[in-house]
């Protein structure tokens, strides 16, 4: 109290008698109280004397007085020098990795570790094929990034769409968690920063639906569009995907984009097949699926309610001629992807179900028959199946929920009880026909069957093997 009340009345010495200074009207003092201690600074700034106060050396003694203050440019404040020795190597070495190792850790909280966690826990259950729409001039008509190689985010090709060995980062988990948000943020909403920028995109947009990557790809078809397909199973090792909805719930989103599925890194090798669109729009992809064009009933960039769809799409069933002219257009996919690119195609448009979801037995032959020289692979009927109900949107993307029942049937058809009972019909109508030209009837089949030598393969999507008459 005694220092303040000395450096006000340190303000005015050496003033002669004449000078006059105004009181302070009540509301000016009470605008010195409430002003913050920075804007109030500005106003009524301090003596200098509070400045040598701060300078002065700790410890020594100190006495306010009212003369004219030592200029700050004369102080010299002392402080105690310690010589550290110079570190070995050994310990220059473990310095080193252990700088690394906390730079490394500095890029995540606590609570950031737990949403990543929690965010690699929901990557189990994505769809195990996704689809993209695409041309030369997505993601600002840069070179390089779409192609019918692969899919290469902006952060792994250079200006000349050269890929970058070493471009982007391995993992999220690699990168700043602040600035992972920034960056799907930023590509989300259509952002493209500078190349170079920590936030520019390491991410390319994927979508669980077909309906939505047919529909935008139609409108980019004389820009050398491609519909594209990605085997989350066969993707690069470091390759992951990411629901939209579960990137909100870690914090790394701001809107949930139920129908939007994020990859981090480049869709390449195996687990990647593009097919331009005019292609399959000369093989009558869009004739045989009309509700999949720009000017049909909606678009399909949001869950549609079941009411709506029901009311839009009348339910058709399966068409021989139908399932014949798309797998054509599916085999343009390549073998590995004919089956579920097929079953994508015949579940866009709205087909007649049982009251239990099921399809129809007659459905079931038609499109079985369709992909009898396909591997069926059985793990489509369990917890691994093509999509995870839990780790999809199922409920109002009802043609998703379509293909998921329909692969989940054929595994069924082609590996449950209902086999036992088509083989045995198969082998009747075979032994008729063996009897008809004179050949072992179906007792010797049988007795082929009982020793296993009668060929079952029929139902898992392969050659079948002559089957050897017994004596």
């Amino acid at each position: 109290m005694v220092f303040f009340s000395n450096s006000r009345s340190s303000r005015n010495i050496g003033a002669g008698t004449a000078t006059y200074t105004p009181k302070k009207s009540f509301g000016q003092k009470i605008k010195d109280m409430v002003l913050p201690k920075r804007k109030r600074k500005a106003v009524d700034p301090p003596p200098s004397s509070f400045r040598v106060l701060r300078s002065r050396p700790y410890g020594t003694t100190y006495t306010p007085t009212v003369e004219a203050p030592t200029p700050a440019s004369t102080v010299v404040t002392t402080h105690p020098v310690i010589v550290a020795p110079a570190p070995t190597p050994a310990a220059s070495t473990a310095l080193a990795a252990s700088g690394s190792s906390s730079s490394s850790n500095a890029k995540h909280s606590k609570v950031d570790l737990q949403r990543l966690k929690q965010l690699e826990e929901t990557t189990k259950n994505i769809p195990r094929y996704l689809f993209r729409a695409c041309s030369p001039t997505s993601g600002g008509g840069l070179k390089g990034l779409n192609t019918v190689n692969g899919i290469f985010p902006h952060a792994f090709v250079d200006g000349n769409g050269v890929r970058i060995p070493n471009g982007g980062n391995k993992s999220i988990h690699d990168i700043p968690f602040q600035t992972t948000r920034r960056m799907a943020v930023g590509h989300l909403s259509g952002q493209r920063p500078a190349r170079g920028d920590p936030i520019y995109s390491q991410f390319s947009s994927w979508a669980a639906t077909l309906a939505l990557v047919l529909q935008y790809g139609h409108s980019r078809a004389l820009q050398g569009g491609l519909i594209c397909v990605l085997d989350r199973y066969n993707l690069p090792k470091h390759t992951k995907v990411y629901h939209c909805p579960d990137m909100m719930k870690a914090g790394l989103c701001d809107s949930p984009y139920d129908h939007e599925y994020l990859v981090h890194g480049p869709v390449e090798g195996a687990g990647f097949k593009a097919v331009s669109v005019q292609t399959l729009i000369d093989m009558g992809l869009y004739t045989e699926i009309p509700c999949v064009l720009p000017h049909s009933a909606r678009y399909w960039w949001g869950p549609i309610p079941q009411r709506d769809w029901e009311s839009l799409f009348p339910a058709k069933d399966f068409s021989a001629n139908q399932v014949k002219t798309l797998r054509k257009a599916a085999d343009e996919f390549g073998k590995s992807f004919a089956l579920p690119v097929l079953a994508a195609f015949m579940t866009l448009d709205r087909r007649k179900l049982d009251k239990n979801g099921k399809f129809s037995d007659k459905d079931m032959k038609i499109f079985a028959d369709a992909v009898e020289d396909l591997y069926v692979p059985e793990e489509y009927g369990t917890e691994k199946s093509i999509v995870q109900p839990a780790g999809v949107y199922v409920q109002g993307y009802p043609m998703v929920a379509q293909l998921v029942g329909l692969l989940k049937q054929l595994v069924e058809y082609n590996y449950g009880r209902g086999v036992r009972a088509r083989r045995r019909i198969e082998v009747e109508d075979l032994s008729a026909e063996l009897g008809a030209l004179g050949l072992p009837g179906k007792k010797s089949l049988d007795l082929g069957e009982k020793t296993g030598r009668l060929s079952t393969s029929f139902a898992f999507g392969v050659s079948d093997v002559p089957v050897v008459a017994v004596a």
